[in-house]
């Protein structure tokens, strides 16, 4: 770590701990002479498949060319609290995954230009992710080790927030989102992915000027059609009266043989007490102000965002301070420190808290959905359980710019990233049939970087040079404890307690408890070095990259990679005598890019990992403290000398303006990602499951289509702002480790040639209405099997692919897509005088969805037979999501599972339109005509108002990342807001 710091100081005292004065920064107006250096550089800065979401005025009259642009502003009207939900529909290339309405919630994902690795777990959706830059900072991601200690993949340990809930949109400049070689190579082995970088507003010279936004509404459920057992009573006598034998009838379900039970006979009641109107706001103010030579800008934020659902919130509290000092032309000081604090109170679902606990108490009698019996468990519940979640962010920068001489300009900034996660959990034993629960997490994660550059403009005779170099080291620190306890003395001793005194034998020894602890910590390093040259001429921009990164996190032998771009463009607007052509520009870009591993588990070559535990809790290392016989590795072997993953990506696009109204951008684009890491067979006498070997190739291809059209304000006041943008992307898998042609991890299979996101399913053809109508195999009589059982009437005409009368995995087929070929919206902002209004389309057009919840609902004879997760049914299975009579009628007890979701039987068409926002606002400044009053803009939102889709199922984004419908993620409700802008 001394050598860490050493070589840094060494680069700072090379530099004279110097940046420099950009052109354009506000409030900082450097000399005549150096402006004119500061202009020339800022022209050479490339802006080619960079798309954008900026601060601009409302109704611009020049659209801003090869990005789609949105104005921020026009969306901190609506209640959107993470990146995620700021991009959807808004920017070309960019898909985002949002599977439960629940806010704060971690489990939201997005992809820019597709998905690169195929998603088996949660850590996978990790891999997948872009970096995220804010003012210039690579954002620390928690850690994926968060993920080992769960049997089940519903949630990490840990309050499971998103940390990209963290800004405010009040306080964003803008966000971009580049996506091609010539944009990303900048930012290294962890940009392979794309990077959305953000700019939040900072410090501006003048006249003091303060700043209050708010908006308050509601969470409005949507509405719900219930049904109580004898619903479910007649859904099944059909199954009984065609298919049950005596055995089956003699274990009907308790709560459904007496129909004089009126807690489960009676009124399906319970939804008021769970869907409900909640209010939600958001207020904030800034002040700035200064001279030209210091200036200075403060932000505070606090804002609630619910989802009517199980009592979901999610509170943000947050604050920022940027100051900018020029003691003289030559020389900057800027410094940027923002702070936040996050708490959700999360759902209280029996499939989180199951997960959480790794313990499954009996499902055979299913939550009540009497309103009576539903507030008791409630109560219970809020009385005595303790779910605190919080997370706390620090992100702060100080950087030095100095101008050395004209054209040369120095760079240096220290950044910090530290953010802390902590959740402490009990549930009494009233929940847990006389078990109480208690969990701690504290994890944290901290990343500080110091950046180093030095550019230089050459004027030519025929042209310019741009010469750039930098150094760059980020130091990570990534670490948790979680303990959980079981079987506490009461219901009121919340925590584990331990015996405090050192001088006894016993101490820190649990009492009363049974703990399990758990820990882990990670150090990364990482180090690049780049250089970039560019050369501009008469319309030609001609760039090149170089860099040499070295990660800890790579095998000693394989420390260090050499990535390496190049692009180009030329405006032939110049050119073309046609005043009504603005711009008419081509580009194209090359290049050859790292990839970072997600986490050290490979670095370290062969691993251990103890398997004394039994199958209800993996993450114990024995059972109840008992060893037990096994061999103290299968997880998986790395061997050494495992090489870097990297990308080949092209780029070939076009931007054409005309008019100073109609802008159109298309771009082209083939990225393959190389080299990568997948679990495959290994020989059982090694001892391990798999091998971990390098290989798989990715490549996905695809086009980005952005249209923009401004009609400037009429004499009549009246004036239209569109912007159209759809993307169309397709992967395919070009390469398996060890020459491999397919592979098959779980439910899934990869097969090169094909999709890795799609689903490997059955295809299914009606049913055996006797036991006649099953196949015999001509010769030996041989009837159609499933898996060597013998198939009968009432089970599924599958198709027998291979001809050899069994059903088996050889008969699956790779069928459908969970990622959607094409993505967009459509935004439209109309004017007229004081009003205006605008509206967002946004859709998803070519996947297809999983209905496992209709899949579970016929396979009740299984899910009532079920010991794990799949037998959980929450309280919100009571609601009818869909229609009952669609699905043919199969022996629900068949050693077949004729209702396995994986057959195409239940596979749907997910494509869906949404009008996901809906705004009118009237500017009221002239009207109450005060001179300290700059502004005063009130309006009213809607969100989530509309989807047209021929999806069956409850809404077509509830859906997890494996394309799976649940029936779990809450709904999304419609929110109605009214809010405020002043400016002072």
């Amino acid at each position: 770590m001394r050598q860490f710091y050493m070589i840094n100081l060494a680069f700072f005292m090379l530099l004279f701990e110097s940046s420099a004065v950009k052109a354009g920064d506000p409030g900082l107006t450097p000399g005549p002479k150096i402006a004119k250096e500061r202009a020339g550089r800022a022209r050479m800065k490339s802006k080619s498949n960079v798309d954008s979401l900026t601060a601009t005025s409302k109704f611009s009259t020049i659209p801003v060319l090869g990005s789609d642009t949105i104005s921020v502003v026009e969306l901190s009207k609506y209640p959107l609290v993470t990146l995620e939900q700021i991009l959807k529909g808004n920017i070309s290339g960019v898909y985002v995954q949002e599977p439960s309405a629940e806010p704060g919630t971690v489990q939201q994902n997005m992809l820019v230009h597709g998905i690169t690795r195929p998603v088996f777990t949660a850590r996978n959706f990790k891999e997948n992710r872009p970096l995220i830059v804010v003012n210039g900072i690579q954002i620390i991601d928690e850690t994926s080790l968060i993920y080992n200690i769960q049997n089940e993949e519903t949630q990490p340990i840990g309050a499971a927030t998103n940390m990209l809930s963290l800004f405010d949109l009040d306080n964003i400049a803008s966000i971009e989102v580049l996506k091609d070689a010539g944009q990303i190579a900048k930012y290294g082995p962890r940009a392979v992915n794309g990077v959305v970088y953000v700019t939040t507003k900072t410090a501006q010279a003048g006249d003091k000027k303060i700043s209050i936004n708010g908006y308050s509404g509601f969470a409005v459920p949507n509405n719900i059609t219930t049904v109580n057992a004898e619903f479910e009573r007649d859904f099944r006598q059909t199954f009984y009266d065609k298919y049950a034998r005596a055995e089956q009838i003699a274990a009907y379900p308790s709560y459904l043989s007496d129909s004089s039970n009126t807690n489960y006979y009676g009124p399906s009641n319970w939804v008021d007490q769970y869907y409900k109107l909640t209010p939600l706001y958001s207020i904030n103010g800034a002040l700035m102000g200064g001279t030209n030579r210091s200036n200075f800008r403060f932000f505070a934020n606090h804002t609630q965002n619910v989802s009517g659902a199980d009592d979901t919130k999610f509170n943000r509290t947050y604050g920022g301070f940027s100051i900018n000092m020029l003691p003289t032309t030559w020389f900057k000081v800027s410094g940027n420190i923002q702070i936040g604090r996050l708490a959700r109170d999360r759902n209280r679902s029996l499939t989180e808290r199951y997960t959480e606990t790794k313990y499954t108490p009996d499902l055979s009698t299913p939550l009540a959905p009497n309103k009576s019996l539903y507030n008791l468990y409630l109560r219970n519940f809020d009385k005595l359980t303790l779910d605190n979640n919080y997370n706390t962010s620090v992100l702060a920068s100080l950087g030095l710019d100095i101008n050395i001489m004209p054209g040369l300009d120095v760079t240096s900034r220290i950044a910090l990233d530290y953010n802390e996660n902590r959740r402490d959990v009990f549930w009494p034993s009233t929940l847990m049939e006389g078990n109480n629960y208690t969990s701690n997490y504290l994890g944290y994660n901290e990343r500080l970087s110091f950046d180093n550059n030095i550019s230089y403009v050459k004027e030519l005779n025929t042209g310019k040079l741009l010469f750039e170099a930098g150094l760059q080291i980020q130091a990570d620190r990534q670490k948790y404890n979680y303990l959980q306890a079981y079987r506490g003395p009461n219901d009121y001793i919340k925590i584990n307690k331990v015996e405090g005194d050192k001088n006894k034998t016993n101490y820190l020894v649990s009492i009363g408890f049974i703990p399990y602890i758990y820990g882990d910590k990670t150090i990364h390093h990482l180090i690049n070095t780049y250089f970039r040259t560019t050369y501009e001429w008469n319309g030609l921009k001609l760039s090149g990259l170089i860099r040499r990164d070295g990660s800890s996190w790579q095998q000693l032998s394989e420390r260090w990679y050499t990535s390496y771009a190049v692009n180009g463009e030329y405006d032939l607007s110049s050119k073309i005598e046609n005043d009504k052509i603005d711009i008419l520009k081509f580009r194209a870009s090359y290049g050859h890019i790292g990839n970072l591993p997600n986490s050290d588990t490979e670095a370290a070559g062969p691993q251990y990992s103890s398997q004394l535990s039994w199958d209800k809790n993996t993450g114990i290392m024995s059972y109840n403290g008992v060893g037990t016989v096994s061999r103290p590795y299968s997880y998986g072997w790395v061997g050494y000398d495992v090489p870097w993953s990297f990308t080949d990506m092209y780029n070939i696009g076009v931007s054409l303006s005309m008019a100073k109204q109609f802008g159109l951008h298309v771009d082209f684009y083939n990225k393959t990602t190389k080299n990568m890491l997948l679990p495959v067979p290994t020989v059982a006498e090694s001892g391990y499951k798999f091998e971990y070997a390098s290989g798989m190739d990715v490549q996905n291809r695809g086009v980005d289509v952005s249209l923009n059209y401004t009609m400037p304000r009429s004499t009549g006041g009246f004036c239209w702002n569109s912007a159209f943008n759809i993307a169309y992307n397709t992967n395919e898998l070009k390469k398996l480790p060890n020459q491999l042609d397919a592979i098959v991890v779980g439910k899934n299979k990869l097969q090169v040639g094909e999709r890795i996101d799609q689903y490997w399913l059955l295809q299914n053809r009606g049913s055996y209405q006797s036991d006649a109508e099953v196949p015999v195999r001509d010769g030996d009589n041989r009837g159609m099997t499933y898996n060597g059982t013998d198939m009968k009437g009432g089970d599924p005409r599958w198709v027998d692919q291979d001809g050899n009368f069994d059903i088996n995995n050889e008969d699956r087929l790779l069928m459908g897509n969970i990622i959607p070929k094409w993505t967009g919206g459509f935004t439209n902002q109309f004017a007229y005088k004081n009003f205006d209004l605008s509206f967002l389309l946004y859709f998803n057009l070519g996947r297809e969805i999983i209905n496992q919840q209709a899949s579970k609902k016929y396979d009740f004879a299984n899910v009532a037979e079920s010991k794990n997760l799949y037998g959980v049914r929450e309280i919100t299975s009571w609601e009818k999501s869909f229609d009952e009579t669609a699905y043919p009628i199969y022996n629900p007890w068949s050693s077949v599972v004729p209702y396995q979701a994986e057959q195409d039987l239940f596979m749907e068409d997910g494509s869906f339109v949404k009008l996901k926002n809906l705004s009118v606002g009237y500017d009221l400044t002239k009207v109450v005509n005060n001179k300290k009053l700059n502004r005063l803009y009130v309006y009213v939102t809607g969100s989530n108002l509309l989807t047209i889709t021929k999806y069956s199922g409850r809404d077509p984004e509830l859906v997890n990342f494996y394309g799976y419908d649940t029936g779990t993620g809450i709904r999304y409700p419609k929110m109605y807001t009214l809010g405020v802008k002043l400016d002072f």
